[in-house]
């Protein structure tokens, strides 16, 4: 397959398709030929913004024959369904974050990946990005000595304000812990090793929230889910972390990944963004250094290109099901830590993916369709 662009069907024409679609025009590894939804109108809309030649319903892109990869960006609920189906139906995946909301349904589609000898790749691919890969480098190479303690934080005014169809974000599957969560407890486990044990809180501060923009702007709608979780994490490594995730603030006050280590401080950019610098603060200093940005990274859809690239042979799978797996198992047990008031393990293990390569790059190319924001 190494001498082929690795064709793509879309499943799911929703808001997130601008974080990736406008970036893959003239791909040299990929290229979409197909777009589904289950609203069609929704997929011909997004064929027309993105150029994308055909459009129709799921079934038409799963069925398609001249599909290799499916690009789930469904809502999460519906995740692992579409992906199972797109295995089925001989399709490698790549699955917007979380892999799912269900840990033995996870299970059970990791388990027809392997039977059929079929890859999944999973959001987020923030481990890609250029500061967080100087980041590892650092890390790796000993900057601030041995790793004791970690934390990450993303406090947020909540997506009503902006999403027009925020619901969702609000119900089981999602809620900060599941929505953003993900890009948070990747990096974590991609620096410092998979977890083996939680501690959680979560809270709701409301029972119900507001749209705020789009053609429901005014919808009152009930909140199923903490919009606040911390938790307290503990590394097999014996290294010591917590994360604070919550839709409850007045502003945003996003963050990077601090680890603090024997010889000084490394801080990360935010996992949620794709801009930015590492920084380093040395023992005995109280400054901040920024790390000049390297050569090698991406920013979205870097870890679709990195699946393609393995689908033809020709570099290590960086964004896998394991990551993704043992990602949403410590994600359900800070869930079941904060509902039951105890500690609860985590049984997965999962490989943290190596720096890239120095001069890696994703070859995004920017299409003449703006990005919306």
């Amino acid at each position: 397959m190494s001498n082929q662009r690795i064709r793509i069907g879309v499943i799911g024409a929703g808001d997130v398709t601008r974080l990736y679609l406008p970036d893959l025009g003239g791909h040299e590894d990929l290229e979409v030929v197909a777009v589904g939804d289950r609203n069609p109108d929704r997929a011909e809309e997004c064929a027309d913004r993105y150029g994308i030649l055909r459009h129709g319903d799921v079934a038409s892109v799963l069925e398609a024959r001249d599909v290799d990869l499916v690009l789930n960006l469904t809502s999460p609920a519906s995740h692992l369904a579409i992906t199972r189906a797109a295995l089925e139906h001989g399709k490698h995946v790549f699955s917007e974050k979380p892999l799912g909301t269900d840990l033995d349904e996870a299970r059970a589609v990791l388990a027809v990946a392997e039977r059929a000898g079929l890859v999944i790749g999973c959001a987020p691919d923030a481990h890609l990005w250029n500061g967080f890969q100087d980041a590892l480098r650092l890390l790796r190479d000993g900057a601030v000595g041995e790793a004791v303690f970690a934390r990450c934080q993303a406090v947020l005014a909540g997506p009503e304000s902006w999403h027009p169809r925020p619901q969702f974000l609000y119900a089981h599957g999602g809620g900060p812990l599941l929505d953003i969560g993900p890009y948070y407890l990747t990096a974590m486990i991609v620096a410092l090793g998979p977890v083996s044990r939680v501690r959680a809180v979560g809270t709701a501060k409301s029972p119900t929230r507001t749209i705020g923009s789009g053609p429901l702007a005014g919808t009152e709608f009930p909140v199923e889910v903490p919009s606040l979780t911390t938790a307290i994490l503990e590394f097999a490594s014996g290294i010591a972390g917590t994360v604070l995730l919550t839709f409850d603030s007045a502003s945003h006050r996003g963050g990077g990944l601090e680890i603090l280590g024997t010889r000084g401080t490394l801080r990360t950019p935010d996992p949620n963004l794709h801009e930015g610098p590492s920084a380093v603060m040395a023992a005995g200093s109280t400054e901040w250094r920024d790390v000049p940005l390297g050569s090698s990274g991406a920013g979205r859809p870097g870890g679709l290109v990195n699946l393609a690239r393995h689908l033809r042979g020709l570099e290590p799978l960086r964004v896998g099901s394991d990551l993704a797996f043992h990602v949403l198992e410590t994600m359900l047990a800070i869930d079941q830590a904060a509902s039951r008031g105890r500690s609860v393990e985590v049984h997965s293990r999962c490989h943290s993916p190596e720096p890239l390569p120095a001069g890696w790059d994703a070859g995004l190319l920017a299409t003449a369709v703006p990005s919306e924001r």
